[in-house]
C-alpha cells in the first residue's frame, strides 16, 4: 500500500498540488486538529504541508491558535482561488466518468428544528421520491454545526451565524426567501370570543409566546390600513417548542404567531383562521450554508431548487 508520504510530488512552478488540498481542507474544516481527523493523519502533519506551501508561496496564509485557523488577508484570497481550482477538478471527475447526468450517493443536512420540521422534511420527501438514488441524512439541532466538521453538505436556518466560530469564511450563504409569520388561531377558540379586527384587540386575548422568536416574542407588529402596528402580548402558556404553541393553537388554548410555513397546511384545512388579512411584520429569511465554491454539487442545487419551491408554495396559504 502507497502511503501518501511515499507519494510523488505533483509540482507546478514549485507548489505541491497536495499540500493546496490540505490547506483548503484544514480553512474548511476550521483547524488542523479536525482536517487530520478526516483524512487520517497527525495535526502536526496537516501544519508541515500548509507551511510547505507558505514557504513556496513566500506568504503567510494562516493565523495559528490552540483550536482554530484563521486566514490572513492573502490566505483568503489564495483560498478562494483553491476552492475554485478544487471544485473544478471534481466536476472533471464526473464528467469523465460519467456521473454528471445522475445525482447519486449522500447528501447529509442540518437543520434548525422548526424549519426542520415543517419545511425542510417535507422537502427531503419530494427530494428523495424524484432522485430514488440520493441517500439523504437529515440533523436536527437548535444549535449551529461546524458544517465541514460533521461532514455536512448544508445547513438550512433562518437566524444570523455573524457572531458564530463555526461559520467561517470557507461557507457561502444563500438566501431561499422570507418567512412571514401569520397569527391565527382555532376555529373553536372564536367560537366564544369575538375575533380581533385589529391588532390592538390582541391585547384582550390569550395569546400563546413562542419565547425564542426575535427579536421579542411578547412584541407582535402588523401592518394594518397602510400602518405598522406594535402591541405588547401575553398569555397563560410560553414555550420554547414551537411545536407545543402549534398544538395549542390547533387546539383552541389561544392565538398564536407562527412561520407561515409552518402553518399554511392548517390555514388551507380551516383548522386554523388567519387572524388579519394584512401582513404580519417579519424580517426572516430562510438561508442556506454550504461550502463555497464555483461548483455547487448537482445534488445539492437540485434539493435547494425543491426546497424553495416548497417555500414559495408555502407562500400562498390559499392555494390547494
Amino acid at each position: 500500500m502507497i502511503k501518501s508520504s511515499d507519494m510523488p510530488r505533483s509540482s507546478f512552478d514549485g507548489l505541491d498540488l497536495n499540500d493546496i488540498v490540505i490547506f483548503t481542507r484544514v480553512v474548511q474544516h476550521g483547524s488542523f486538529t479536525t482536517a487530520a481527523k478526516l483524512f487520517g493523519k497527525s495535526p502536526s502533519y496537516m501544519s508541515k504541508h500548509v507551511s510547505q506551501l507558505e514557504e513556496a508561496l513566500k506568504l503567510t496564509l494562516l493565523n495559528r491558535s490552540t483550536h482554530a485557523v484563521f486566514l490572513t488577508d492573502a490566505g483568503s484570497v489564495f483560498f478562494d482561488h483553491c476552492t475554485r481550482i478544487l471544485a473544478e477538478i471534481d466536476a472533471a471527475k464526473a464528467d469523465a466518468s460519467g456521473l454528471s447526468s445522475e445525482l447519486i450517493g449522500t447528501l447529509r443536512v442540518h437543520s434548525t428544528p422548526g424549519v426542520g420540521q415543517a419545511l425542510v422534511a417535507p422537502a427531503i420527501v419530494d427530494f428523495t421520491a424524484r432522485y430514488p438514488s440520493i441517500k439523504v441524512e437529515l440533523t436536527v439541532s437548535a444549535y449551529s454545526v461546524n458544517l465541514m466538521e460533521r461532514g455536512v453538505d448544508v445547513v438550512i436556518g433562518s437566524r444570523d451565524f455573524d457572531d458564530d466560530e463555526s461559520f467561517h469564511t470557507g461557507l457561502f450563504e444563500r438566501k431561499l426567501g422570507p418567512a412571514p409569520y401569520v397569527i391565527c388561531a382555532a376555529p373553536s377558540y372564536f367560537a366564544e370570543r369575538p375575533r380581533p379586527r385589529k391588532p390592538a384587540d390582541l391585547r384582550e386575548h390569550n395569546c400563546l409566546i413562542h419565547t425564542t422568536q426575535k427579536p421579542d416574542p411578547r412584541t407582535w407588529s402588523a401592518r394594518f390600513d397602510d400602518e405598522e402596528i406594535t402591541v405588547q402580548v401575553d398569555g397563560t402558556f410560553h414555550s420554547n417548542f414551537e411545536s407545543a404553541i402549534l398544538l395549542g393553537a390547533l387546539q383552541g388554548a389561544g392565538i398564536a404567531r407562527l412561520p407561515l410555513y409552518s402553518v399554511v397546511e392548517e390555514i388551507r384545512a380551516g383548522r386554523l383562521l388567519s387572524v388579519f388579512d394584512g401582513e404580519i411584520v417579519s424580517h426572516r429569511v430562510i438561508k442556506a450554508f454550504y461550502p463555497r465554491s464555483r461548483f455547487v454539487p448537482k445534488k445539492l442545487r437540485a434539493f435547494l431548487a425543491i426546497l424553495e419551491a416548497r417555500l414559495k408554495d408555502a407562500m400562498r396559504p390559499g392555494a390547494e
